[in-house]
């Protein structure tokens, strides 16, 4: 290595050094990697959801505007009293109903089944209430398709 070319790499390592030590820099870098670690942290754990064993137990149900009124989806693990009066006791605890022109939308079927498959997800493996999983839910569904909601 020639004289000129030690120089060069002694400056390169000052200068990769010296960027290395600046704080802003560092800290800049550092909120990049765990924002980026955290982003591919949650979305792991939603694509689980979608793969996990239980979801082979249940079944989506379309039901008619007339049956779900204003509700969009309902699951048999919803607590009764959570429930409208006509509807207790009648969902299967292996069942999501859908309102039909919810399941018609593919769009906002695949974004309330992901929130409802979260919230189910939760209450099975982690024996949270509705109420606790469904905020979680929530969450997840921001990450996976952003804070606008479609329902």
């Amino acid at each position: 290595m020639t004289c000129n070319q030690k120089s060069a790499k002694l400056s390169n390592n000052a200068r990769l050094s010296s960027a290395d030590n600046n704080p802003g820099h560092s800290n800049e870098m550092n909120a990049l990697k765990q924002k980026k670690s955290k982003d591919a942290f949650y979305k792991q754990i939603i694509k689980s959801y979608w793969t996990h064993e239980p979801w082979l137990y249940f079944n989506v149900v379309e039901k008619s505007k007339e049956l779900m009124g204003d509700y969009i989806t309902l699951h048999g693990l919803v607590p009764q009293n959570e429930l409208p009066i006509h509807m207790r006791n009648k969902i299967p605890a292996n069942e999501i109903w859908m309102r039909e022109d919810i399941y018609s939308d593919i769009e906002r079927r695949k974004r309330i089944l992901t929130h409802e498959y979260v919230e189910l997800e939760l209450m099975i493996t982690h024996n949270m209430t509705y109420r606790e999983a469904h905020v979680q839910a929530e969450y997840f569904e921001d990450i996976w398709y952003g804070s606008v909601r479609v329902h």
